[in-house]
């Protein structure tokens, strides 16, 4: 039989890494048109891997939020390229492998916005968020909006209604979990159990699991 577990998390600290932490390293070391390298980007991070920095300034370049500007030395002397921030916006630049800006709304951010609105207010079923949460850029799929209602139901939702043959359940937003404008983001994580001590060792590291 399978382990399980009811883990209650007392405290979060962000991990500084992720394309969100690096466009906040970029964006401070690139003000006032100061010239960066990956190198100083990771420096400042916790970011393991080299190569996620770099293939996300390429994307940056491609897409004319950075540019690459004379080849520098670095403080063990090895020469790197040097960038130079030309955009800054607030929130981090969504750029496809070949420099295409992607709209920085998600599946999820639609479907929070109907659920804790007006719209949401008397109840809403999966069929309710795949038409009114559903722009012509990001359309809601029949199994994204069940996914997404099954994930934060226990925490965020109160069924009114449990439906029956051809008809959905209908969900509603406890008061007290509209909380505020961004959606809950649903985490997975690899936790090390030590069975002899009933406690987990090491650190947990959480990421957000895409839709």
């Amino acid at each position: 039989m399978a382990l399980v577990l009811k883990l209650t998390v007392t405290k979060a600290e962000p991990v500084l890494r992720g394309q969100e932490h690096v466009w906040r390293v970029i964006r401070t070391l690139g003000a006032d048109d100061r010239h960066f390298s990956a190198g100083q980007v990771v420096s400042v991070s916790q970011e393991p891997h080299f190569g996620a920095v770099t293939t996300f300034l390429r994307r940056l370049m491609l897409a004319g939020f950075v540019e690459r500007v004379e080849a520098g030395r670095s403080t063990n002397g090895r020469l790197e390229n040097r960038y130079r921030l030309l955009r800054s916006p607030e929130q981090t630049p969504r750029v496809s492998r070949d420099g295409a800006i992607e709209r920085p709304t998600s599946a999820r951010q639609q479907m929070w916005n109907i659920m804790r609105g007006a719209a949401g207010r008397s109840g809403f079923t999966y069929l309710d968020l795949m038409v009114l949460a559903s722009t012509e850029h990001v359309p809601i799929a029949a199994n994204t909006a069940k996914s997404f209602i099954q994930e934060i139901k226990a925490a965020y939702l109160l069924q009114i209604d449990h439906g029956g043959p051809g008809r959905p359940a209908t969900w509603r937003l406890r008061p007290a979990r509209n909380t505020g404008p961004l959606p809950p983001m649903v985490l997975r994580a690899k936790i090390v159990f030590d069975q002899n001590t009933a406690g987990i060792a090491g650190d947990v590291i959480a990421e957000e699991e895409l839709a």
